[in-house]
């Protein structure tokens, strides 16, 4: 049965039937219009020369042992010498780098944003591949200029095996899988561990849209720490509900138990929902040029909110909002920067993530709030 769909799925449709399920491809879903708008071949090629950009270099042997893998930044030499075919240049974080081709963003709105690792862009000649693989996250691949054949696995591969001894991680066997051929302004949908290889048939480039999430020993270190940072009384286990039998040595399943909701009592409490918010919206790369000093800023935040200046959150900006235990009061995160709004703000938070311009206005109650977020670049 073929993969390919005559329109992008519903939201409810996307998650009910393909999210982590099975790859798609919709014809034509990005317009000549937003295409035309995205980084090319050049500027990518320019931004791999640069010291802070995470960019690699993929050069396909005749056998696995040819293949090379370099990492930048890259002198312009090497890209006079690569010759005109069998290579693919990846670079990393360009929604962080280039404004329209953050904008793409948008048009996977019913995608968790908060779980957005990056836009990878590659541009290869003909030949150009990184060979088969798996990924362990979700990606939307966009094909810009040019055309390229992908393979995609009909299913998940449960334990991958790798050809052993060369700069890649290379599917050992080849794999089971639909061929397409993707041009201009078509996207492909493929959940983590299905298969799959691209293989320009011509001069391309591909925009990767890659959701991912973090493993648990991530996120348990980083609320740890958290917790350690921001909770006032930090409660100590004190064995409040043993008796005789926890003596000497051995722990019966009841205080197993009385242990485990002394962990997990934490996670009833609101500072959980402040550290989720935190974490998923710190941002897992910043551009340098975005860094800014804030002591030699200078922003007329009164001036501003007067003359209801507009303004708007870029899309590179990560924002996560949740509820508090109260329900009375909201937990944001933009950026790095963490706060609290009541619910009656609602029309604040909800200007804050659509990503349009709103007024300055309507910041008239938290001036405060409006200087940390320009200062900090996440307001423009």
């Amino acid at each position: 049965m073929s993969m390919i769909l005559d329109a992008m799925p519903s939201a409810a449709d996307f998650f009910r039937l393909y999210w982590n399920k099975k790859p798609f491809v919709v014809r034509g879903m990005i317009s000549a219009a937003t295409t035309s708008t995205l980084i090319d071949a050049d500027h990518l090629a320019g931004l791999a020369m640069e010291e802070e950009v995470k960019s690699r270099l993929v050069r396909k042997g005749g056998k696995p042992s040819d293949w090379r893998c370099d990492y930048g930044p890259f002198e312009a030499k090497v890209f006079d010498e690569l010759g005109e075919s069998d290579w693919s240049l990846l670079v990393q974080n360009i929604d962080q780098y280039h404004e329209e081709t953050a904008e793409l963003l948008k048009q996977f709105n019913f995608c968790p944003r908060w779980l957005l690792d990056d836009i990878m862009v590659s541009f290869s000649p003909k030949g150009g591949t990184v060979g088969e693989h798996v990924d362990s996250y979700h990606v939307f691949l966009i094909q810009g200029m040019g055309k390229r054949c992908w393979k995609v696995a009909k299913e998940a591969i449960q334990k991958e095996e790798y050809i052993e001894d060369i700069p890649l991680e290379i599917l050992k066997d080849a794999f089971d899988g639909e061929e397409v051929i993707v041009t201009e302004g078509d996207i492909i949908y493929i959940p983590p561990k299905f298969a799959h290889q691209g293989v320009s048939l011509e001069p391309s480039l591909t925009y990767s849209i890659g959701f991912l999430g973090p493993t648990l020993s991530e996120m348990m270190s980083d609320f740890s720490h958290f917790i350690e940072e921001h909770h006032e009384n930090l409660p100590r286990y004190l064995g409040q509900n043993l008796t005789e039998t926890a003596a000497p040595f051995e722990v019966g399943k009841e205080h197993i138990q009385d242990l485990k909701s002394f962990m997990t009592g934490i996670y009833d409490e609101s500072l959980f929902n402040q550290w989720i918010t935190h974490y998923f919206s710190s941002p897992t790369h910043i551009a340098e040029e975005n860094l800014l000093d804030e002591e030699d800023v200078e922003v007329d935040v009164a001036g501003l909110i007067e003359a209801e200046t507009e303004l708007f959150k870029p899309p590179s900006v990560k924002i996560m909002l949740t509820p508090l235990k109260d329900r009375q009061n909201y937990s944001i995160s933009i950026g790095n920067y963490t706060f609290q709004l009541p619910l009656s703000e609602l029309p604040l938070v909800s200007a804050l993530a659509s990503e349009e311009a709103f007024s300055a206005g309507l910041f008239r109650q938290h001036p405060e709030l409006l200087q940390e977020l320009l200062v900090r670049d996440l307001l423009r």
